[in-house]
């Protein structure tokens, strides 16, 4: 995904829903920081789409917008890439303070993206193959460390499971990675 398909996906769910906020998560909220990462031969190149939460959110506005700019609409067959709404209760995934660190989207104080580190957490809790290659992305281009991670680790409350889980991956990284 490149940093001009995810402005053009936030455009349209501008006009179309009049939000009072969109938080952009998932790998494409990295773009924020790091727009290099969906250029060609980078990490996103491949990303199609842009997880989104909508504020305030509706069913009936969400199912518009699905059929506007979600997976299988017109403009994903159009133009490749596609938006994802996430329903509120997705927010109880994320680390505690998690909205304090979101990154401001090109000054719009109304558009913002969840922050790296954020973002790694998740991910690492996930530890889904694609969670694994992202993280791994992320370390191998500078937008994280293994030592921020394992920090930012061991300080996120998480269940017994989601602790022992998140705690294999991050093995797994260093051995990828290298511990530094």
């Amino acid at each position: 995904m490149h940093l001009r398909s995810l402005r053009q996906l936030i455009d349209i769910v501008k006009a179309m829903a009049r939000p009072r906020r969109i938080t952009v998560l998932g790998s494409s909220s990295l773009l924020a920081g790091r727009p290099d990462l969906g250029e060609k031969g980078r990490p996103l190149e491949l990303s199609l789409d842009a997880d989104m939460l909508v504020d305030p959110c509706d069913s009936r506005q969400v199912g518009v917008l699905h059929e506007a700019i979600g997976e299988g609409s017109l403009f994903h067959r159009e133009y490749g890439v596609y938006a994802d709404f996430m329903s509120p209760e997705i927010v109880e995934t994320l680390p505690d303070g998690w909205e304090k660190r979101c990154i401001v989207l090109d000054q719009d104080k109304s558009v913002r993206c969840l922050n790296p580190m954020d973002l790694a957490i998740v991910k690492l809790k996930l530890g889904r193959d694609k969670d694994v290659d992202l993280l791994i992305a992320m370390i191998k281009t500078g937008v994280i460390t293994i030592s921020a991670l394992r920090k930012a680790y061991q300080s996120t409350s998480m269940g017994e499971r989601e602790m022992f889980k998140a705690g294999r991956v991050l093995h797994k990284l260093e051995r990828e990675c290298g511990g530094a």
